[in-house]
């Protein structure tokens, strides 16, 4: 058989029936149908136009909210206007507090006075912040020692050592920073120590001399003078202390035998005491 020739479709075997309805398959023996014609088009246009019609308006909705959001958010960008500015007041102070009562006035300690002869130790019941000068004599011949004791017998401080005669005023609970509770004394003849307030000193004027031992209080330091010069014509130890604010303690002379010798005068002198076993002079110089 040519390529040209008709092509005719074999008979189909037997089979069953074909359901009902259904008919014969296509390409066995029946006719192909003609092929079902296209749907007329719809034309696009409407759809364009009804599309482009939605699409303004969604873009007039969408404008409309971007300009109330714009315009609310300028709302709250842009700055309250100044308030009018309030007077200025000082702040808040708390009620000031009632001063501290005043100090009592310093109490004077009364005069105490203890003797006795040859070694003995001897209690005493000084004021507790209180200064002394105290007045001690001895009229033995040999040792005589004065040795301040805590009220557990332990010693805060030598007050005389010499040898012989002695006479003479010396600082008592300055030094010490403490007022004794008793006395040591060493000696081999009759001693005597009277203790006075501190107040009952003399006082420094700018000038004094002695051939014993001395305490001055010292009013006014910077009215005498910035140096103090000190002389010695004995022969045993001369000393010279300053105490000052807070019971400061302040070497002026540590000398043995003859000197002369000029010393800076502390502002804050209060006392001024004199260890010496000749004469001496102390002069307050500008």
């Amino acid at each position: 058989m040519s390529y040209g020739a008709a092509v005719t479709q074999p008979t189909p075997p037997p089979g069953p029936p074909a359901p009902p309805g259904y008919g014969q398959p296509f390409g066995y023996g029946q006719p192909i149908p003609p092929p079902i014609p296209p749907r007329p088009s719809r034309p696009i246009w409407p759809w364009l136009v009804g599309g482009a019609v939605v699409f303004a308006f969604v873009v007039a909705l969408g404008g409309t909210g971007l300009v109330l959001a714009l315009h609310e958010a300028g709302q709250r960008a842009v700055p309250a206007a100044p308030q009018p500015a309030l007077p200025w007041a000082p702040p808040e102070r708390a009620p000031a507090t009632p001063s501290a009562e005043p100090e009592p006035p310093r109490v004077v300690a009364p005069t105490v006075t203890i003797s006795g002869r040859g070694d003995k130790t001897t209690k005493v019941a000084l004021e507790p912040d209180a200064g002394y000068v105290a007045t001690i004599t001895h009229d033995g011949d040999s040792n005589f020692m004065v040795e301040a004791l805590d009220h557990s017998g332990q010693p805060i401080g030598l007050v005389v050592n010499a040898i012989g005669a002695y006479a003479g005023d010396r600082t008592v609970g300055l030094m010490e920073r403490e007022a004794p509770a008793a006395f040591r004394v060493r000696a081999d003849g009759a001693w005597k120590i009277v203790l006075r307030d501190l107040t009952k000193a003399p006082t420094f004027t700018g000038k004094a001399s002695g051939r014993e031992p001395a305490v001055f209080l010292v009013p006014d330091a910077e009215r005498l003078g910035t140096q103090i010069t000190a002389t010695h014509t004995g022969r045993a130890n001369f000393v010279v202390r300053g105490y000052g604010d807070d019971d400061r303690i302040g070497l002026f002379v540590n000398e043995i035998g003859r000197y002369r010798g000029t010393a800076d005068l502390p502002p804050d002198l209060k006392v001024i005491e004199v260890e010496a076993q000749g004469g001496w002079t102390l002069q307050a110089v500008r």
